[in-house]
């Protein structure tokens, strides 16, 4: 008796562990775990006056270091290997090479906890760095896609780059170190926030929105955005708060409105995959207007931070990652799980606290921060143990 492979196929039972088939699911699962985790501690540190900090590093340096180099380019990870493959039709990185590259984030993430050598932990954190840029960049390489490349591979080696100044700071070898590291980080998200949301936020708006609809582009509005948004980036390293930086930040914020502008329909507000990325852009956008104000005012810029930071890359970060699990899982980003709405409504309370209530009553700005945490552990824990199981589990239909 003959048995013909699709026979065999029925048999074999579905894999049951599937966290490193693809980037997506170790890297999202790491992330809101992280999110958590790390915020956690940030409490701790800011009103428990725990001693988890290395000595000699201000504590509100510790705490970015680890949303930029730690939560975020986790999530970069995950979108870029998981993206790449659907770019190229190339399989990225999975299995044990997967396992390795999460371990070598997850490792970067204890040594600076426990307050390794920082020699250790830069080359660690570097590895993982450069060991995601040969992932992502291969296939593309393969696949012939040379504008891809140049984007995606430039700005992942920048930031590696940026986390190495970070490092050479806290070691007091390089004076201005801890700034450049951690801004450039900053900008280097929020460049990546940008290209991602010109690609793919009018294409999700106009299937998703359930009514016929054509959303406006430009080449002006990217080059403005980018120009804008580069100038800054330079600014903000040799001429803090002045008028270059002032200016930049008009510019950029200008285009994002433009965009902000053409990509509105009014439908997205029941489509929560939808209005949350449209929303962290807008956040993104009112921090960059709150950096320009803050620094014409000769104030330092917290509130602006923190509204590009939790409410714009916050915001982003978590819509892409609700959606990209959902499609890639096999389930519908039609019908995501309702939950979801109110989970991303409540984080949007939290940015418009963390960064608009000591702005506006100074006198609350404890009380605020503490309550931002709160919101932003909550809705990441949720979303852990939404998803977590569709991140470890095998996809729908398998």
């Amino acid at each position: 008796m003959t048995i013909s492979v699709l026979q065999i196929e029925e048999r074999t039972p579905p894999k049951k562990f599937a966290l490193f088939e693809l980037g997506f699911r170790p890297f999202f699962l790491l992330a809101t775990l992280y999110a958590v985790v790390s915020a956690g501690l940030w409490m701790a540190v800011y009103f428990g006056g725990f001693s988890l900090v290395h000595e000699g590093l201000p504590v509100t340096y510790w705490h970015a270091h680890e949303m930029v180099f730690g939560y975020g380019i986790a999530v970069v990870a995950g979108f870029l290997l998981t993206v790449v493959h659907n770019w190229t039709g190339i399989q990225t990185i999975q299995n044990g090479k997967l396992a390795v590259l999460a371990a070598l984030w997850l490792a970067g993430r204890l040594l600076f906890l426990f307050h390794a050598p920082w020699q250790v932990t830069a080359a660690v954190d570097s590895a993982f760095g450069l060991g995601l840029l040969l992932a992502a960049s291969l296939p593309l390489y393969r696949a012939k896609q040379w504008h891809n490349l140049s984007i995606f591979a430039t700005k992942v080696t920048l930031l590696v780059v940026a986390n190495l100044l970070f490092y050479l700071g806290m070691a007091g070898i390089l004076a201005d170190g801890l700034r450049w590291g951690l801004y450039s980080g900053i900008y280097l998200l929020t460049a990546l926030v940008f290209t991602m949301a010109r690609r793919v936020v009018p294409f999700f708006i106009e299937r998703g929105i359930g009514y016929p609809l054509q959303l406006r582009n430009s080449k002006i509005a990217d080059l403005t955005s980018l120009v804008g948004l580069f100038g800054l980036w330079i600014a903000e390293l040799l001429a803090p708060m002045s008028v270059w930086t002032i200016g930049f930040a008009l510019i950029t914020a200008g285009a994002q409105i433009v965009r902000l502008y053409w990509w509105y329909a009014k439908g997205m507000w029941s489509k929560p995959l939808i209005w949350i990325l449209w929303g962290g852009l807008a956040a993104l956008t009112v921090g960059l207007l709150l950096k320009a104000f803050s620094e014409w005012q000769g104030q330092v810029p917290f509130a602006a931070w923190h509204a590009i930071t939790y409410g714009g890359i916050g915001m982003v970060t978590v819509g892409m990652m609700a959606r990209a699990s959902l499609g890639h899982t096999g389930r519908s980003v039609f019908e995501p799980p309702k939950i979801l709405g109110p989970l991303f409504y409540l984080l949007a309370v939290g940015a418009a606290i963390r960064s608009l209530v000591p702005m506006v009553l100074p006198e609350m700005h404890y009380q605020a921060v503490a309550l931002s945490l709160v919101i932003w552990m909550l809705v990441f824990a949720a979303l852990f143990l939404l998803y977590v199981q569709m991140w470890v589990g095998p996809s729908k239909g398998r």
